[in-house]
């Protein structure tokens, strides 16, 4: 009987502390408390298995295709009209083609973004292809002098969008800061940004005067892409990521910056940033890689302590590529 009523005791104490657990969880929440999923990544590219195949036969005798498969890492949705790929490396008419068949290819479905729902959880977008050469049609290799490597080099040119977006410290007296004020009105502030190749850093604020604050932020690439200005979206490759070394020179590490949440906000007002043509949007010289922009903004005199979330949007074309070795071996006459 003793016994008993010691494993009934027991069970008692675990259902006891399960209920607490779960109470405890309901209390906390499961949904995110951040707005992104984060990270450095845009569109994945890999060749698809045996597509091309690392080792073919020449004089015709090995008919072959070449499948990229892309994957949206990020978290912007990208059209399948905004993406372009070409094939380099090699001279297409050694594999019976022409330029026209290893330029300009698009996926055959758009690129949906990375998703976090309510719940925190992250969804997938659907990974999709690129084939060359078209439909029905192969690459056949033709008769070389012995065994000869080549090498397939898939180049894309894409246009993204990073969002970022920071809360600054707003207080009703900017000067004279207490220990204990509802923020803090100078120094770094936390920022989120999305799984994009460009980032948004190092936020820091300070107060200017009683009624004036400044910020200022980083804008970064990530990873070994190459960024080109937006004003031209990839109709094709060489309209978004331009090989021509004057227009090269007029797009390269250029990247269109807009302040968004606060231009037209009561509380936040006379936004003026130092590169940006309208105030709070304009585009931006990267240099090696990097570009700090600082604003300031004016503060409507009849306010409260808050916080306000400020919005970061950086639009850009991204050039990137991976590339394997194909072997053609050469069959010997008989």
């Amino acid at each position: 009987m003793n016994k008993r009523y010691h494993v009934l005791a027991l069970i008692i104490c675990v259902l006891l502390l399960l209920s607490a657990c779960k109470s405890k969880a309901a209390a906390t929440g499961g949904a995110p408390r951040t707005p992104f999923i984060g990270g450095v990544a845009g569109i994945s590219m890999n060749f698809e298995k045996d597509n091309p195949p690392p080792e073919i036969t020449d004089d015709e005798s090995f008919p072959f295709k070449v499948i990229l498969l892309l994957k949206n890492e990020g978290e912007h949705k990208v059209e399948k009209s905004d993406i372009k790929v070409n094939l380099i490396g090699f001279d297409p008419s050694d594999f019976g083609k022409s330029f026209s068949d290893i330029r300009d290819a698009q996926p055959v479905d758009t690129l949906d973004s990375k998703k976090k729902d309510s719940e925190g959880n992250t969804i997938q977008g659907n990974p999709t292809t690129v084939e060359f050469p078209k439909g029905n049609d192969n690459f056949i290799p033709t008769k070389f002098s012995g065994n000869t490597e080549f090498t397939f080099r898939a180049e894309a040119c894409y246009n993204y969008e990073t969002q970022s977006n920071t809360k600054i410290c707003v207080l009703r007296d900017m000067i004279n800061i207490r220990d204990k004020s509802f923020c803090k009105p100078n120094g770094a502030r936390t920022t989120y940004t999305s799984s994009a190749p460009v980032q948004v850093s190092n936020f820091r604020q300070s107060v200017v005067g009683k009624d004036k604050l400044s910020f200022s932020f980083d804008i970064s690439v990530s990873g070994n892409v190459e960024i080109f200005s937006d004003r031209n979206k990839p109709s094709n490759f060489e309209s978004g990521c331009p090989k021509d070394p004057r227009k090269r020179r007029e797009n390269e590490n250029r990247v269109k910056v807009e302040i968004t949440e606060i231009p037209a906000d009561p509380v936040v007002t006379g936004i003026k940033c130092g590169g940006l043509d309208g105030g709070h949007i304009g585009e931006v010289i990267l240099v090696s890689g990097k570009r700090t922009i600082t604003c300031t903004v004016d503060l409507v005199t009849d306010r409260v302590d808050l916080e306000k979330v400020l919005g970061v949007k950086v639009t850009y074309n991204v050039l990137d590529n991976k590339e394997t070795k194909v072997l053609v071996k050469h069959l010997a006459d008989t």
